[in-house]
């Protein structure tokens, strides 16, 4: 029988005989895609911030304009790195990867996880700019229940795309959730946004929408699907 424990880092500490539990999705390789923590390095940090900018371009241009997009990249580079005070930070951000070759990124969120965030470059922006960046990060952070578990975002290179990146993502999120027994997975996407077929095939369900009218932060008024997935029904 598995037993486990919770760290003050919230990441899970297993007390069980080695072998007892199964392996975690994407620990080998399957059609060549691999995933693994996000490692304290700039060439990790580089690229996580490189490809969360291009996954919410549309957002980062209405905010800062497409001239500053490259100081947004250093700027979200800039928080993947130093998070030693935090290392449960980088269990919970995970890299899938092509033959080696990073091609996509997801971030979890639990009950309590704080990040540390960095001033770096921010003020390369300028006050208005930097201003509107701030912002549209106090619209798109959300405060996470116990036993509950956030996919906060995921993202997948264009060059990657059809090759079961984002479903291995999402299959390791559910195992990384249960082994810090979360009862359930949550999500939220807009309502034109295509991943929400992904989202359904993996087991999610619509539980509701919410209006978004945030134009100074995000754009033109929206509307967001809250998608839930109990982990009863998680691949196991």
């Amino acid at each position: 029988m598995s037993h486990e424990k919770l760290t003050n880092d919230f990441s899970p500490v297993v007390t069980s005989q080695p072998g007892s539990n199964p392996p975690a999705p994407g620990s080998t390789p399957i059609n060549g895609v691999t995933v693994r923590p996000l490692q304290d390095t700039t060439t990790d940090a580089e690229f996580a911030g490189r490809l969360l900018v291009q996954g919410f371009r549309g957002k980062v241009v209405y905010n800062v304009t497409e001239q500053k997009e490259p100081i947004v990249v250093k700027i979200t580079s800039a928080t993947f790195r130093g998070q030693k005070q935090n290392p449960a930070f980088y269990q919970r951000t995970l890299v899938a990867e092509l033959e080696g070759v990073p091609v996509g990124l997801i971030q979890l969120k639990f009950h309590g996880d704080k990040i540390l965030n960095t001033a770096e470059h921010v003020m390369e922006l300028g006050c208005w700019h930097a201003f509107r960046l701030f912002c549209l990060a106090c619209v798109t952070d959300t405060n996470v229940g116990k036993g509950k578990c956030l996919v906060d975002c995921i993202c997948v290179d264009d060059s990657a795309r059809g090759r079961g990146v984002g479903k291995l993502l999402m299959e390791r999120a559910e195992y990384e959730a249960r082994q810090r027994q979360c009862h359930t997975m949550y999500l939220c996407v807009l309502t034109t946004n295509r991943a929400r077929n992904l989202y359904e095939r993996q087991g999610y369900h619509v539980t509701g929408t919410s209006p978004i009218c945030f134009y100074c932060c995000i754009g033109p008024p929206g509307q967001f699907y809250w998608m839930e997935k109990p982990m009863s029904t998680a691949i196991p």
